[in-house]
């Protein structure tokens, strides 16, 4: 869903390979910034680096705790510790992790057999019962995971073999291979997490996983620090790093600073006004990614229970400007929720009802005369966003400013990085909110993944939108597996999400990476997030 910072791109996008292959590059449309190339490989690393000094972009973590990685400041840490049953692979396939297989054999039915002499970063083995444990106690509300969500159709979950697990369904649901490769089922120590309590994921504990880089210290304000794991499972891959030093710089200027001067070694989601600089100096990279910008109503009342309000708001946004000024060309406007790049399958069928949505342009005598025609149209609406993220905070300021122009009235509510991510896990955190500007991704290649969170009652429906065709349409996807039939379900559902507005799409915005020019190896995907992207580091 709705990531902080709603994840995965479709097979033939990515390729890897020896040599640098880029595409997409040139000009933008007159008076906009020109379109970066798109890396799909880099040359692999040739020498080990013993630290190597990254910056979170969107400032210090609130927790290292892996069920809270759909914050990007985790999971950028997190990511490199610890571990889910499957990962992904370039191609964002799944690949075999801390399990090595999966059978199906109804389709109620899924059967995990787990790695064998798997061990936690302390010596102890992995064990059924750990990876149960960590997938239960995720799904305790109590905890506040977003993770939760992909549970809807869960039964249960059980060990039943020595290295065996066993998923039960209350129905079909063709997404649940694609979130064993994701937090939902990272693997955390059972007797660890139970001893740390409320302190598991803390300074003061840290965590117990089993990934290519332990947990070292966290000296709150200052840094993270981690460092290689010499007896991770996977001797396919050998890490380059020894080390891993994460700093919290928030500030756009100082994050360019730290960069250009060499203080630090890399960061993803480099600001915008940075990238022509540092593409000077090092590696200033740009992939595809499945990260819409989009506003979602997260109250059906008020102002926005009249559509003509949010045909207005669609109305009003400035595309162009925001493709070109905030993101500097380095993203495309959206007509629908879910980015071409997601389509990962039956793409001939997506496309043919992607071009049918209309085109996002502004058009403020539209908009101007939805407003004149609408009392609730006129009445406040609270848009809340992330303060910490330079792009949409500029973004949401123009909607304020563009609002007024149109007679709406539109007060922003920033967010800290920690309300930004009690947005998606609270109805608490949501009180007050008309509106909310994110920017999110995919997990997988599936565009079905956001539109079933839109389902009547589901944990991510924030504004309760209940449609019964929109029902159908992507609950019958859920239980579909050939792809086209489910291709044709889905973008049904997405007609009639983009025909009531409870998003309205603005743009989709490229993955990426700056790291200095001794270093090399790292591919900008949006799998970073869930994958031990350190790993492909090195020197030169």
């Amino acid at each position: 869903m709705t990531r902080p910072s709603l994840a995965a791109l479709a097979a033939a996008v990515l390729a890897s390979g020896a040599l640098a292959a880029c595409s997409g590059g040139g000009p933008g449309p007159a008076g906009q910034a020109a379109v970066p190339d798109l890396t799909t490989s880099v040359p692999a690393p040739t020498r080990d680096v013993d630290t190597v000094r990254w910056s979170t972009a969107a400032g210090e973590p609130p927790t290292l705790d892996p069920a809270q990685s759909s914050i990007e400041a985790v999971s950028t840490v997190v990511a490199n510790m610890c571990e889910g049953l499957f990962s992904f692979g370039p191609d964002y396939r799944r690949e075999p992790a801390l399990a090595t297989g999966l059978d199906h054999p109804d389709p109620l039915t899924y059967v995990i057999r787990l790695r064998a002499g798997v061990t936690f970063w302390d010596g102890r083995p992995v064990t059924p019962e750990d990876v149960v444990y960590s997938v239960r106690r995720l799904l305790d509300p109590k905890l506040g995971s977003s993770w939760i969500g992909w549970a809807a159709n869960l039964r249960g979950i059980e060990a039943t073999g020595r290295d065996q697990i066993t998923i039960k369904l209350k129905r079909p649901d063709v997404l649940v291979p694609n979130f064993l490769a994701t937090p939902a089922f990272h693997v955390v120590q059972k007797s660890f997490a139970e001893a740390a309590g409320k302190d598991f994921g803390t300074a003061a504990r840290g965590v117990m996983c089993t990934g290519p880089y332990k947990f070292v210290r966290w000296t709150q304000g200052q840094n993270i620090a981690l460092s290689r794991n010499d007896a991770w499972w996977n001797t396919k891959v050998k890490p380059r790093v020894k080390n891993l030093a994460f700093s919290f710089i928030t500030d756009p200027a100082a994050q360019a600073a730290a960069l250009s001067s060499g203080d630090v070694d890399g960061m993803f989601n480099v600001p915008r006004a940075a990238h022509k600089q540092l593409a000077g100096k090092g590696n200033m990279l740009f992939g595809r990614s499945l990260a819409p910008t989009f506003l979602s109503v997260t109250n059906p009342r008020g102002a926005l229970s009249d559509p003509a309000t949010r045909q207005a708001l669609r109305a009003l946004i400035d595309y162009k400007g925001v493709i070109g000024s905030v993101y500097q060309g380095t993203a495309q406007p959206l007509r629908a929720l879910v980015p071409p790049s997601a389509w990962g399958y039956a793409g001939d069928v997506f496309q043919a009802e992607y071009d049918k949505l209309p085109e996002p342009v502004q058009d403020l005598d539209k908009a101007k005369s939805l407003v004149s025609g609408s009392a609730k149209a006129k009445e406040k609406i609270v848009l809340a966003y992330a303060r910490t993220i330079e792009e949409e905070s500029r973004t949401a300021t123009a909607i304020a400013d563009t609002a007024k122009q149109v007679g709406m009235n539109v007060e922003l509510k920033p967010l800290t990085a920690e309300q930004f991510g009690a947005m998606f896990g609270s109805p608490a955190a949501r009180a007050g909110v008309d509106l909310f500007l994110s920017t999110g991704y995919l997990d997988f290649p599936e565009p079905l993944e956001y539109y079933q969170y839109f389902t009547t009652g589901h944990f991510y429906n924030f504004a309760g939108y209940s449609d019964r065709e929109y029902d159908a349409a992507a609950r019958a996807a859920q239980g579909t597996e050939d792809p086209a039939a489910r291709a044709r379900l889905i973008v049904k559902a997405q007609a009639i999400m983009a025909r009531d507005l409870v998003t309205i799409p603005i743009a989709t915005q490229h993955v990426n990476v700056y790291y200095g020019p001794k270093l090399t190896g790292l591919v900008p995907r949006q799998s970073y997030v869930y994958t031990p992207w350190a790993t492909t580091l090195g020197g030169k």
